[in-house]
């Protein structure tokens, strides 16, 4: 709204009225240009479009009859009035009209109004008398209607441009046209008659009958003066010319080299020739006639010459005269780009493709780009209506008068505005309801609303967990766990991360289970165990049929008897008993010594079961080591200057412990209580091993280089970067010369080094397998969870799996057969919730329960079936060691653990009993300090009833 007190600028065309800081803005602005080029000249008006050459700081609060700057506010006149008589001429002077007319038509009078907005009324005065356009009548009128045409009415008979007839209009201004009378009239030869308008002949004023009025463009043919030849000339006016054979026209040959000798008497007689060569130019101009004195036109030429087409790119050689009469273009594309630099020329013998080459005045210019240039301007909404040009498009010259708006409608931007300017930014909160129900936390917007962000609880897409804090409008939650679901062949479990169902695609579900008959196929490598050697089978799975009995090829290292000499070649387990003989010949031929004999029983024994024969080295290192033994001879302390014999392990260990010492020291320390350490218990038998965490090359090459020198047996599993390496003593291993972190002359002892997870892998991802039967099964192990674990055998009966996830390490665990707790050198602080050596089974004391402060109070126990075969109660629940209960000096202990619903080894009949148990189970009571069983709460849930962020603190 334009308030009586602000400054403003009215337009002088349109009269439409602005404020003044506005029509300054937009004079500034490029969109308000007049000329693309030259921007700051000129400007126009937002209203009419209009051209204003004033520039944008010289603009000023004037009144509407321009006399004074800044008018006072009066509230007696018309605002942004000074008062004043307007004073400004009425009418100006009719462009079109020129000299005395302009002067005529030009109203002399001014607005004798008060200063006001809008155009000055017209002029009512009385203009001076004027005759009409016939100049029958004089006519009066006002002055504001001096420049309307007013006519008498009557006919206006004035004389037209052919000077025979008169106008018969009525009484009007202009010229009065041509005339319209249709005349019969002769052409000038007399040949033909015609009848045409008066307005078209050239001829003006009174014609006679006898004369001719146009011309047919014939011969004339009338007889010339001389009587014996006729007029050739095209039909004309006038009489004709003379005979051009007359005697004293003729006075040389028709060469023009020769004069006549003899003088002729007519018109009639021929015209003699000379023998001389005719000479004259021919119409080509370059070349002249050879034909003897003759009579006539020249021949054409016939001197052949090149002739070059349009684009002087190729040329023809053609006779001289059709040169001129037909144009020669080849059929080469010009390919030059146009003017507008994006399109190519197409044109066939361009003229302009040649170089420096230019148009002649008044040619067209073939490489003029007439396609459209329709790019969208940078309003967006118009398209460039120039042709195709080079450079930016110029700006769109519409204006907008309308209010912009968001999309809420609380905000606005006034106009006048230039095309494309965008809608104004809203700071106020999206009106628009969500479909979740949560008030919206965005700005106002246009278009769909963005997805909600209340963070919220979700289950993952693979319905494994309950996610908190996501946002309310996520799509597609994955929480990256293993999916755990069966196949399609109801043996492997998927090992993809969480995902939608299904596992296997429909199509993959028709073709195999029509192509098998039975249970399809899920593609995944079999891995069950072979019966013949402890390796995995690799066949693609085949839940139908049993696993093909084929040579195994898994790379195996044998060695000779004192392990001195060792090679690698293929297990060999398996296949048909005449196998490929050749090829185990020819593997033979390549080992450094020749195989050990074996006993014929009938029996293929596979080479990679087999050992290599020594040699008299290995004889002579055999009877050094008897006769040390024998005289007690200890052999000389070299690794006081070196690890070992390789210099290249030895640099390698020096360079890491300078580095790293105390990590060398922990592996050193590992390496000790291995050898030297007691084991716990009464299971003396059982296999001590030891499982590092992943880590990188040159540490894996450290840890070889320390267990080589203490004689431990090592083997490396996984794939990088989760890579590990575990070690394992045997009957050889023996304390090295030196020991890292000890004097010479102390006695060495070696305790439980403390758990560092820098160095030891999480006990709960390791289940061991130790002192396996001979007919022990592991199939279920490879079968359930062959893509979750790492199956390590350090030999014929002790192995161990390591899993990425201590659920899936808790479940194999509970299920296993020969499952047992993973007890490696290193045990937790003293000051952890879980006990030395095994964080799956928690400690015991003398009829005591573990106290309130070993394990989490919200965690609650999940009471299972007893594990026959060991005796021992073993659980697990999610990340922290488990509490466990002890009753009446039983030793038994619960197991905890929480129940995986896509877990592949709970069978139905599991599931179907586990209500019986718990039910049986849940009376059992806390055994306290020293409490009896009646005295303790009963355990009445496995899980809380409600979820918080911090169950620490809400069950203390």
């Amino acid at each position: 709204m334009v308030r009586r007190s602000a400054p403003v600028w009215s337009c002088g065309s349109c009269f439409s009225i602005f404020h003044l800081p506005c029509i300054r803005k937009w004079a500034r602005s490029p969109a308000s240009a007049a000329d693309a080029s030259d921007p700051d000249s000129s400007w126009r008006c937002p209203g009419c479009q209009s051209v204003h050459a004033v520039p944008a700081r010289e603009l000023a609060y004037t009144c509407f009859c321009g006399r004074r700057r800044e008018p006072p506010n009066d509230l007696f006149l018309t605002p942004h009035s000074c008062g004043e008589p307007c004073s400004k001429p009425l009418e100006k002077a009719d462009p079109a009209a020129k000299g005395d007319d302009a002067a005529a038509t030009r109203c002399p009078h001014v607005c004798v109004l008060q200063c006001h907005p809008g155009p000055c009324p017209p002029c009512k005065a009385f203009a001076p008398d004027r005759l009409c356009p016939c100049g029958k009548q004089t006519i009066v009128r006002r002055c504001a209607d001096r420049t309307t045409p007013v006519t008498c009415g009557q006919r206006c008979d004035r004389l037209l441009p052919c000077r025979r007839h008169r106008c018969e209009k009525v009484c009007h201004t202009g010229p009065c046209g041509d005339c319209n009378v249709l005349i019969s009239a002769r052409c000038f030869c007399g040949k033909k008659t015609e009848t045409l308008l008066c307005g078209e002949m050239e001829l003006k004023g009174n014609l006679s009958e006898k004369d001719g009025v146009f011309s047919c463009s014939e011969a004339c043919s009338h007889m010339l003066t001389c009587g014996n030849h006729a007029c050739q000339d095209v039909c004309h006016p006038g009489p004709c010319g003379e005979c051009e054979l007359m005697p004293g026209m003729v006075t040389t040959c028709h060469c023009g080299k020769t004069r006549l000798l003899e003088k002729r008497a007519s018109c009639l007689d021929p015209i003699p020739t000379c023998d001389k060569v005719c000479d004259k130019k021919l119409p080509c101009g370059v070349h002249r006639c050879k034909v003897t004195c003759h009579e006539g036109d020249c021949p054409p030429c016939v001197v052949r010459v090149e002739q070059r087409c349009r684009c002087s790119s190729s040329g023809q050689m053609v006779e001289c005269y059709k040169v001129l009469e037909e144009e020669f273009r080849c059929n080469k594309p010009c390919g030059r780009k146009k003017n507008c630099g994006r399109h190519r020329c197409s044109e066939c013998c361009c003229p302009l493709s040649k170089p420096l080459a230019q148009l002649e005045a008044g040619n067209w210019d073939p490489h003029l780009c007439q396609i459209p240039c329709g790019k969208k301007l940078r309003c967006g909404q118009h398209g460039c209506q120039l042709l195709c040009h080079s450079g930016h498009c110029p700006p769109c010259l519409e204006t907008i008068f309308n209010d912009l708006t968001c999309a809420c409608g609380r905000t606005s931007i006034p106009p006048p505005l230039p095309c494309g300017t965008p809608t104004p930014s809203c700071p106020h909160q999206c009106l628009v309801p969500q479909p979740c129900g949560h008030p919206a936390t965005h700005q106002c917007h246009f278009g769909d609303c963005p997805p909600c962000v209340v963070p919220v609880m979700r289950e993952c897409i693979g319905g494994h967990v309950v996610l908190r804090n996501i946002p309310c409008g996520s799509k597609d939650i994955r929480c990256n766990q293993p999916c755990g679901k069966n196949r399609q062949c109801g043996i492997h479990a998927c090992t993809r991360s969480c995902h939608p169902s299904p596992c296997d695609p429909p199509s993959a579900n028709v073709d195999a289970s029509s192509s098998i008959g039975g249970r399809a196929s899920c593609g995944q490598v079999c891995g069950a165990p072979r019966r013949e050697c402890k390796h995995t089978c690799t066949a693609p799975c085949h839940p139908s049929s049993p696993c093909p009995d084929l040579r195994c090829e898994f790379p195996v290292t044998i060695a000779c008897s004192c392990g001195r000499i060792t090679a690698t070649v293929p297990c060999g387990a398996g296949g048909t008993a005449n196998g490929d003989n050749m090829f185990e010949v020819s593997i033979i031929q390549k080992l450094p010594m020749p195989l050990q004999p074996v006993e014929s029983d009938g029996r293929r024994v596979p080479l990679g079961q087999r050992k290599l024969s020594c040699d008299e080295d290995c004889a002579k290192m055999e009877r050094k080591r008897v006769l040390a033994e024998a005289f007690d001879i200890t052999p000389p302390n070299l690794d006081a200057l070196h690890f070992g014999e390789n210099s290249n392990a030895s640099d390698l260990l020096s360079d890491l412990f300078r580095r790293e010492p105390k990590w060398v020291l922990a592996i050193e320390e590992r390496c000790k209580f291995l050898v030297l350490g007691k084991t716990r218990g009464n299971s003396s038998g059982n296999l001590k091993v030891h499982v590092f965490c992943h880590m990188t090359k040159d540490k894996r090459d450290a840890i070889r280089v320390i267990a080589d020198r203490w004689k431990l047996s090592v083997q490396a599993a996984g794939w990088e970067p989760k890579r590990f390496i575990t070690i394992h003593p045997t009957p050889k291993s023996k304390p090295p010369a030196r020991i890292l972190g000890s004097k010479p002359g102390v006695s060495v002892t070696a305790s439980h080094p403390f758990f560092d997870p820098m160095v030891d892998m999480d006990p709960r991802l390791v289940v061991a397998m130790l002192d396996l039967p001979r007919d022990a099964d592991v199939s279920a192990l490879v079968l359930r969870f062959g893509g979750e674990c790492e199956l390590v055998w350090l030999n014929d009966k002790n192995a161990v799996a390591v899993f990425n996830d201590p659920a899936r390490a808790a479940t194999a665990l509970r299920r296993l057969d020969y499952g047992s707790a993973y007890q490696g050198a290193a045990v937790f602080l003293p000051s952890s919730s879980a006990q030395p050596g095994n964080v799956w089974v928690a400690g015991q004391k003398d009829g005591v329960a573990a106290t309130k402060s070993s394990a989490n109070p919200w965690k609650k126990a999940t009471p299972s079936e007893p594990d026959s075969s060991s005796g021992d109660w073993t659980g697990v629940l999610g990340q922290a060691p488990p509490s466990v209960w002890r009753r009446g000096g039983d030793t038994v202990a619960q197991v905890m653990g929480t129940s995986n619903r896509w877990n592949a080894l709970e069978s139905d009949a599991a599931t179907s009993s586990r209500p019986v148990e718990e039910s049986k189970l849940a009376a059992r009571t806390v055994a306290g300090s020293t409490a009896g069983p009646s005295s303790v709460p009963p355990v009445s849930k496995m899980q809380p009833e409600v979820e918080v962020d911090d169950w620490e603190e809400a069950c203390e």
